[in-house]
């Protein structure tokens, strides 16, 4: 592309993608700017399909837990854009978690090297851990192994199978890391949408100690669609934004309602006291090991080198994420 933001002026050349999850956060944001710099979609969706309304966009009604019924998917598409994915709660769903996070991405494996469909996988810095002595994450970072982070652990596993597939059944295909996303539009919204309104309103009683790497959605939909013509087969990419707190966090939402810290260690020790409170008295925010675990370990420094120099990405500051998010949501009712 001659530029990251302009549209495509010959529609008729450009590819079609297909994108599963496309009714999620990320998938609420990239179908739209996928749409916009002109690219023809297919895009999947279970229940309720976005309100995005274009000749160039094509709905799908299907299920991933039934990839073999989705053959309309994938009629005249060149790319498969999968963001798709369940994240664990607990013990609760991890059937849910294993069948579409590993089960069905090797099924859509299948059908890209059988239709020659080059696949942009979007996997999570969480599937990795930093391995050097400065805790730096990035691609040479290794896949975790141990399933008590079972959201992550799905998550390299099926990075496993598309870089096996690439390496012996002749898939076109690449891998994108990114960090935890935050941003507009955000239509459910997503844990981090709820913890941006719940600071702002001053609805959040405690924030835990740690903090996590964040990118602006909108940013990393770029990245997306840069890597779809720029990304080299079989590479991974990790893409990062920056480091906050979460106090920081809570500052930057609303310096006038900061709640107050509960060391991480303290919650850690208490959760099996928790998990009894909350079956009786269900939580507007739920607590769990991998939540906690995924903000205790959340890497400080991530090294987006090589995105940024092969795939143009770029994360804007958090104050202008924050800031559009609030806007979004008030002039959306849910503030």
């Amino acid at each position: 592309m001659n530029s990251d933001n302009a549209k495509i002026d010959n529609k008729e050349a450009s590819p079609r993608i297909a994108v599963t999850g496309s009714t999620g956060h990320l998938g609420s944001v990239l179908v739209p700017m996928l749409s916009q710099q002109g690219y023809q979609l297919n895009c999947l969706f279970r229940t309720t399909r976005l309100s995005e309304e274009s000749n160039q966009i094509r709905w799908v009604r299907g299920d991933l837990k039934d990839v073999e019924r989705l053959e309309s998917l994938f009629e005249g598409v060149e790319i498969l854009i999968h963001c798709a994915s369940v994240i664990s709660i607990g013990e609760d769903n991890r059937k849910d978690v294993y069948e579409i996070n590993i089960n069905a991405t090797e099924k859509l494996i299948d059908h890209c090297v059988e239709k020659k469909i080059r696949l942009v996988y979007i996997s999570s810095s969480t599937a990795t851990m930093p391995n050097n002595p400065e805790r730096v994450l990035d691609e040479k970072s290794p896949l975790i192994h141990s399933n008590e982070f079972f959201y992550g652990w799905t998550k390299a596993r099926a990075e496993e199978r598309v870089l096996n597939a690439v390496s012996n059944q002749g898939l076109d295909a690449v891998i994108l890391r990114p960090t935890a996303l935050i941003g507009p539009p955000d239509l459910q919204p997503s844990r981090f949408g709820r913890t941006i309104v719940d600071l702002y309103t001053g609805r959040l009683p405690m924030i835990s100690s740690g903090g996590y790497d964040l990118l602006d959605i909108r940013d990393f939909s770029q990245t997306v669609i840069n890597s779809m013509d720029r990304a080299r087969k079989g590479e991974v990419y990790v893409t990062g934004g920056q480091f906050y707190a979460l106090k920081e966090l809570a500052r930057i939402v609303n310096p006038s309602r900061i709640p107050p810290v509960i060391s991480m260690k303290l919650l850690l020790i208490m959760l099996p006291l928790i998990r009894v409170y909350q079956k009786f008295v269900p939580l507007r925010w739920p607590i769990n090991r991998e939540s906690l675990l995924t903000i205790k370990r959340g890497p400080r420094r991530v090294d987006s080198t090589k995105a940024i120099e092969q795939l143009g990405h770029r994360c804007r500051p958090l104050e202008e994420s924050v800031r559009d998010l609030i806007l979004w949501m008030k002039r959306n009712d849910k503030i």
